[in-house]
């Protein structure tokens, strides 16, 4: 009995091997669809804001041109805090940042941690340092999948954006993020130190 078993694994007949082969394709496939329709669905916008946390950054955000712009463009959240990308590198990434930070904020939110304006806000600055160091990380990519500095018109610019701009276009060194930070929240003032007691 064993022999038999054990010959049926190592010389599979063409339709058990067919049989195999197509199972296999398709779990792949049903696997491929779930899989990327989820990811679309927790990058909704609906998604984001459905926890009580984000109502006043949603508030914030509004306020913005990433939310109202002449052009009618609007940026979700997932637009600049999801990374994205062309390459099999930046999907990864992406799947990377749902797992952990998607995980993360899930369960603060299930214990409570930022159950009141007050705790969230007392832990605002450190959460936003964490954002800004990804993005700097990347090289602000989440912003440049929509702005490019190779198709800005610096003419249409003020002369300090023109002017700077162009310097890091030809010098490099900044990204983003450096000089954009409260672009569309309110950027959190560091929390002063408490003072020693002598």
């Amino acid at each position: 009995m064993i022999k038999k078993l054990w010959g049926m694994l190592t010389r599979p007949s063409q339709l058990s091997l067919g049989v195999i082969l197509g199972s296999g394709f398709i779990a792949g496939g049903i696997f491929f669809i779930v899989f990327h329709f989820t990811m679309n669905a927790t990058n909704s916008m609906d998604l984001c804001i459905s926890c009580h946390e984000m109502d006043g950054v949603y508030e914030e955000y509004k306020q913005t041109p990433h939310y109202n712009s002449a052009s009618g463009v609007r940026a979700t959240c997932a637009d600049c805090h999801v990374p994205h990308g062309k390459t099999f590198g930046d999907w990864i990434d992406k799947f990377l940042a749902k797992l952990t930070i998607g995980t993360k904020d899930i369960f603060q939110h299930t214990i409570g941690t930022y159950d009141t304006k007050e705790k969230f806000q007392a832990a605002r600055y450190e959460m936003a340092q964490h954002v800004i160091e990804n993005m700097r990380k990347r090289d602000s990519k989440e912003c440049k999948f929509c702005h490019s500095l190779e198709a800005m018109d610096f003419a249409e610019q003020g002369k300090s954006a023109s002017r700077k701009h162009k310097r890091i276009m030809e010098k490099g060194g900044k990204t983003c993020i450096d000089c954009h930070t409260g672009i569309a929240h309110e950027e959190p003032e560091e929390p002063e130190e408490p003072e020693d007691e002598d």
